[in-house]
C-alpha cells in the first residue's frame, strides 16, 4: 500500500478496512471540532488530521473510479490497456486532435480550391482572347436551367463567326408599380453596381432600360455603321438623341428586336423592344462597330 496512505490511517488511528460511512462520520466530527480550537498546537494537529482524512477520501474516490473504469473496459479483454491509454490520450489532447483534423480538412479543401483555380486559369489561358464583353440588362433571362452563359456565348459567336470568344452577362431588371411602368428600385441598385464593376463593351437593353440610361454619357455614337449607305439614316430602328451634355444629336442605339441575331439567342424576354448600344470613350471601337453593323444590316435586309 502507498506509504503516505498508511501514515494517514496511523495518524487518525483508523484501520485500513474502515468503511466510507465511518470515515464520513469522522470527517464531520473533525469539522465540528474546529470551532473549539484555541492554541497553535491544537490548530496544527487539526490541520494534520484534516489533510490525512482528506487524502484517504481522495484515494478511495480515485480507487472507485479506477474500479468502475476497469469494469467498463473489461469488454475489450486483452486490449483494455490500449483502450485505457487511448481514452486518457483523448481526455488530455481531444481539443488538439480536433483542431488538427480541422486544419487538415481546411488544407485539403484549400489545396483543392487552389488546384481547381490553377486548372481554370490554365483553361482560360488556352482560349482565344475575349473579343467583347456583352451585357444584357433589362427584363431578360437565360434559358439554361443552371443560369450558365455558355450556350448564349456560343449562340452569339454562331451568329458572328468573325469572333471566337465573347463574355456575356445578364442583369435582370424588371418593371414594377401600377401598370408596371417603372423599374424595380432594388434591381436598379444592383444594376448600377454591376455596370460600375463590370463595364461591358456592348449593352443589349429593353425599352425601359434604354429610357433609363440610353442618353447618358458613356454611349458611343454609332453613326459609323451608316457610312456605306446600307442602312438609311431615316431607318425607324435607329435611336437618335442628345447624349449627356452634348448639344448635338447622335445615334446611340439600334432596335434589333426583329433581327435574326435576337431570334437565335437562347434567352427569355418580356419586352416590347430590344436595343443594342456601345459603351466606351470618344474613339469608336472598330470591331465592336462592325458587330453592331452586322446585326443592324440583318434587320435592314428583312
Amino acid at each position: 500500500m502507498n506509504e503516505k496512505l498508511t501514515q494517514a490511517y496511523e495518524r487518525l488511528g483508523l484501520p485500513e478496512t474502515v468503511t466510507r460511512e465511518e470515515l464520513n462520520k469522522r470527517f464531520d466530527l473533525l469539522l465540528r471540532r474546529r470551532r473549539s480550537l484555541n492554541t497553535e498546537a491544537e490548530i496544527a494537529a487539526y490541520e494534520a488530521d484534516f489533510q490525512a482524512i482528506k487524502f484517504i477520501l481522495d484515494f478511495r474516490d480515485q480507487q472507485e473510479i479506477q474500479e468502475a473504469e476497469d469494469q467498463r473496459l473489461a469488454k475489450y479483454g486483452s486490449l483494455a490497456g490500449g483502450a485505457r491509454k487511448w481514452e486518457r490520450f483523448m481526455r488530455l489532447y481531444k481539443t488538439h486532435v480536433i483542431i488538427s483534423i480541422i486544419a487538415v480538412i481546411v488544407l485539403i479543401f484549400a489545396g483543392n480550391a487552389l488546384y481547381n483555380n490553377w486548372q481554370h486559369k490554365k483553361y482560360l489561358a488556352s482560349l482565344p482572347p475575349v473579343d467583347a464583353k456583352i451585357m444584357f440588362i433589362g427584363n431578360f433571362g437565360v434559358k439554361d436551367e443552371d443560369g450558365k452563359m455558355d450556350a448564349l456565348n456560343q449562340a452569339i459567336i454562331g451568329q458572328y463567326p468573325e469572333w471566337k470568344r465573347v463574355d456575356s452577362s445578364m442583369i435582370y431588371l424588371p418593371k414594377t408599380g401600377e401598370g408596371a411602368d417603372t423599374l424595380d428600385m432594388n434591381y436598379l441598385q444592383k444594376a448600377v453596381v454591376e455596370l460600375a464593376a463590370n463595364t461591358p463593351d456592348i449593352l443589349i437593353l429593353d425599352e425601359a432600360t434604354l429610357e433609363w440610361i440610353g442618353k447618358q454619357d458613356g454611349f458611343q455614337n454609332l453613326e459609323p455603321i451608316l457610312a456605306d449607305g446600307k442602312i438609311s439614316k431615316d431607318d425607324p430602328r435607329l435611336k437618335w438623341g442628345k447624349v449627356g451634355e452634348s448639344t448635338e444629336e447622335q445615334l446611340y442605339a439600334v432596335d434589333i428586336t426583329d433581327s435574326k441575331f435576337v431570334s437565335s439567342l437562347p434567352i427569355n424576354h418580356n419586352t416590347k423592344s430590344i436595343e443594342i448600344g456601345v459603351l466606351g470613350g470618344d474613339e469608336p471601337k472598330e470591331k465592336i462597330m462592325q458587330f453592331v453593323k452586322h446585326i443592324a444590316e440583318e434587320g435592314a435586309a428583312q
